[in-house]
């Protein structure tokens, strides 16, 4: 490796784990790495670096065992399956294997086979990843269809309340429009999503929504 090439990935292990960087000192389970692909391809994509530990120091490891398992999870245990790169590096006279998830908002949402034989998406959200829930594979499902969008008093109560408050919730919606007209509440974020009159903030717990712009 050349140094500056060197440099670059001791620089890039300085700065930590975050929303498009995962430390893996090996994979031991094809499974659970799928939900790391998942998460990295349902969001912003990002990079594995197996043969790092999580507190950032150089283990090494055999390329060739670590590709295998990444191809396997992406394989069969990824739906649609993960597209992904692999690249390798000499660190410290040490082996280290890159894996690199482009986001993949085509496939959204993309699933990782759980041990109980369930699907379940995932997205990245700072250096975890956690389920993508039921409302972001709505919304990412919802992206593939035609919108019709009209105006009504239930979206207008939505603009209204973001006007005088900087965020909102789905809970917090459904409240908001009472109990008549609380199963409208995701309907309602998501086409104002599709057409971008709001946007989104995925957080550990959950979403978030505020006015674009």
């Amino acid at each position: 490796m050349r140094g500056g090439e060197e440099a670059s990935i001791l620089a890039r292990i300085a700065a930590g784990e975050g929303q498009t960087l995962d430390f893996k000192q090996r994979i031991d389970s094809a499974r659970k790495i799928a939900r790391t692909l998942s998460a990295f391809a349902n969001s912003e994509g990002g990079s594995l670096l197996i043969g790092v530990k999580d507190n950032g120091r150089i283990a090494g490891i055999t390329p060739e065992e670590e590709y295998y398992m990444i191809d396997l999870a992406a394989r069969r245990y990824t739906q649609p399956s993960v597209a992904f790169e692999a690249k390798t590096y000499t660190v410290e006279s040490k082996a280290l294997l890159e894996i690199y998830v482009p986001p993949q908002p085509e496939k959204r949402p993309v699933k990782a086979l759980e041990e109980d034989g369930q699907w379940r998406a995932y997205v990245r959200v700072a250096d975890r990843s956690r389920l993508a829930g039921s409302f972001l594979e709505a919304y990412w499902e919802s992206q593939k269809k035609p919108q019709h969008i009209r105006f009504r008093r239930e979206e207008e109560l939505l603009l209204s309340y973001l006007r005088q408050n900087a965020t909102i919730d789905e809970r917090a919606f459904r409240e908001l429009l009472g109990p008549r007209h609380a199963w409208k509440a995701r309907r309602i974020l998501i086409k104002y999503l599709l057409i971008g009159l709001i946007a989104l903030k995925i957080t550990p717990t959950g979403e978030i929504f505020y006015l674009s712009g």
